[in-house]
């Protein structure tokens, strides 16, 4: 078996740790694999690790070494030109399958499948605005007629392809996105939670409030921020507020650096910027909050509830409420700041009943979430056309 997987780019992301994991484990079964970036990231030397690397043309190549030499030849020839050559390269290698990851990969798509001549399988990681967000009508709608299968990575991506692009329910399989339970269980239990609150300036002996995300509209800060006033406002608690992975540049930076210096909440919260220690980082908190408008089911809260973290978010929003459900955190109304803080302050009046929610996350992890469950869902589709 002979597979071209085509990613976005090669940021560390969700959706881009999760296609290392699958690549991890079918180079472990013998699978010969090529990758087609789109774009570049800081994974881009785990994923060279795992298999040969195509470039696609004016990506955004790290520049060193091999990288900054192909990328000064991209530039000196006519990008056409690069680019016929690329996909000949591609077509010779004879690949049994084509799995796009994102629907940020559906633009190249139909350029590529005429030259490479295999069934395509379409992992899709967003819901509706991120659709609308990162691909064009026509590019997604070729991806969505010319998918042998798509993967949808939790029921609430599967009910808005069927319901917004009137894409049969029989084309799609819902497997859940995973993240390496053991992997991230180890970590946890070596944790030195003093080390890790010292190196990033977190207080000691207060309640730890936080979240983890791009700095993006989508994914809310500005609403938590909003959960932060209302509690300050309306609680003595010892209260201090986290949030991971803060790139800390950009219009929505700046817009939300505004709010906090009109609300004079500066000394209340600490941003951290993009971290291999987020795990660490979330392990020291106790309360975790998903405050994302939509997140089709955001790893961050696998490994949140793995380190048993009470967990809360706002309903309708996609994969938040799906995992929680009735017994593992709390659901509020969506974006209703006043009901997530007075649910915030009553968990920390009663963090008995927070720990039994932590608990049960975990355990729902353990049991229905796991790596292997669902790369061998994976697998067996990539038998079945």
């Amino acid at each position: 078996m002979k597979i071209l997987f085509v990613s976005h780019d090669a940021n560390r992301a969700g959706a881009q740790l999760f296609l290392l994991n699958i690549m991890k484990y079918l180079k472990q079964k013998g699978v010969d694999m090529h990758l087609l970036l789109l774009g570049g990231g800081v994974l881009e030397n785990e994923f060279a690790e795992i298999c040969p690397i195509f470039f696609w043309p004016n990506s955004n190549l790290q520049k060193n070494g091999l990288k900054n030499a192909l990328s000064k030849f991209v530039r000196s020839q006519n990008e056409v030109d690069v680019t016929q050559q690329l996909l000949e390269s591609l077509k010779s290698k004879n690949f049994d399958y084509i799995y796009a990851n994102t629907i940020a990969s559906a633009h190249v798509l139909p350029k590529l499948t005429e030259f490479v001549n295999a069934p395509l399988l379409a992992h899709i990681h967003e819901l509706e605005f991120s659709i609308q967000l990162y691909s064009q009508k026509n590019d997604r709608e070729f991806l969505f007629k010319h998918a042998k299968k798509i993967i949808a990575c939790s029921k609430a991506v599967a009910e808005n392809i069927i319901d917004s692009h009137g894409i049969s329910a029989q084309k799609i399989e819902v497997i859940h996105s995973f993240v390496d339970n053991e992997s991230i269980l180890n970590r946890i239990e070596t944790v030195n939670n003093q080390a890790i609150k010292s190196k990033y300036n977190l207080p000691e002996s207060v309640f730890l409030i936080g979240g983890c995300g791009n700095a993006e509209w989508r994914k809310g800060i500005d609403v938590f921020l909003q959960v932060i006033n209302q509690i300050l406002n309306t609680s003595n608690e010892n209260c201090h507020f986290v949030w991971i992975g803060v790139k800390k540049e950009g219009d929505y930076y700046e817009q939300i650096s505004y709010d906090i210096a009109k609300m004079g909440i500066g000394d209340k919260i600490t941003f951290i910027e993009q971290t291999p220690d987020a795990v660490e980082l979330i392990n020291c908190l106790d309360i975790f909050t998903i405050v994302s408008r939509e997140d089709p089911f955001p790893l961050v809260m696998l490994e949140a509830a793995l380190a048993q973290k009470t967990m809360i978010g706002f309903d309708k929003t996609g994969g938040c409420s799906e995992f929680i459900e009735e017994d593992a955190g709390i659901i509020v109304p969506y974006l209703n700041t006043f009901v997530m803080a007075s649910s915030i302050i009553k968990l920390f009046l009663n963090q008995s009943y927070a720990k039994q929610l932590g608990q049960k996350a975990k355990d729902k992890v353990l049991n229905k979430y796991s790596f292997e469950n669902s790369v061998l869902k994976i697998e067996s589709l990539l038998g079945t056309f």
